[in-house]
């Protein structure tokens, strides 16, 4: 993930029975996780404020995807700093910062169908960074973070919600929900030819399986929409 394609779009950000997800761990991890854990974490506010610390250690070391305020211990003592300030966190195993995870607090909308016409309901939360290209950034949500001990990055979620993707194009003022993990390939396929139909050839790659539907990295690292 390189730092310069993040900041560019960071500029553009103005209970059901609960599973595992993890990045970059095929291992299976618990879900309960001590409430002694902590989280080493770097908030970046938006008025370019660094904040480093530790987050965690309370009464769970799970953070809720729709948290408002972060409680950080730093040396200076505890602080706690509303989610809406924060242009973006990132959090790391004490042993493992070479997996630091990237979260940011955005409003995302969510597409729903009234009398033929496709409409949006807004919302707020925080969203893990997935993949980011030169003009595509893709984020994910569930309803909590934490870290397993190698450093991976655990997501609960709702069977019947599944983990749930969102897209930003260099076009939109947010993130919009494309998908989610439970979703067929054959829909996501749809999906993308209706959102990146302005880059026919990567459409092309996606309708003919030659790019998997799910495989974000390299359709945000392909998608080059035309006239850009």
């Amino acid at each position: 993930m390189k730092p310069l394609r993040i900041t560019r779009f960071l500029l553009l950000i103005p209970m059901a029975t609960f599973f595992v997800w993890t990045f970059n761990s095929c291992q299976v991890v618990e879900l309960v996780i001590s409430g002694t854990t902590y989280y080493e974490t770097e908030i970046t506010t938006k008025d370019n404020q660094l904040i480093a610390g530790q987050i965690g250690g309370q009464r769970s070391s799970n953070l809720p995807s729709g948290t408002k305020t972060i409680s950080i211990k730093t040396e200076e003592g505890r602080k706690k700093i509303k989610s809406e300030e924060i242009k973006y966190m990132t959090l790391a195993r004490k042993n493992h910062p070479e997996k630091r995870q990237t979260l940011v607090y955005a409003e995302f909308k969510m597409p729903y169908t009234k009398k033929g016409e496709q409409k949006f309901r807004t919302f707020k939360n925080w969203q893990i960074l997935n993949s980011v290209g030169d003009h595509l950034l893709i984020t994910a949500y569930g309803h909590t973070y934490s870290l397993a001990k190698d450093g991976a990055l655990i997501i609960t979620y709702s069977r019947d919600e599944g983990i749930q993707y969102c897209i930003q194009r260099q076009s939109d003022d947010c993130p919009i929900l494309i998908g989610r993990s439970i979703s067929s390939r054959s829909y996501m396929r749809k999906q993308w030819q209706a959102y990146l139909a302005d880059d026919p050839v990567l459409c092309e790659k996606i309708a003919k399986k030659e790019i998997d539907a799910f495989d974000f990295t390299a359709i945000t690292e392909q998608y080059n929409p035309v006239g850009k």
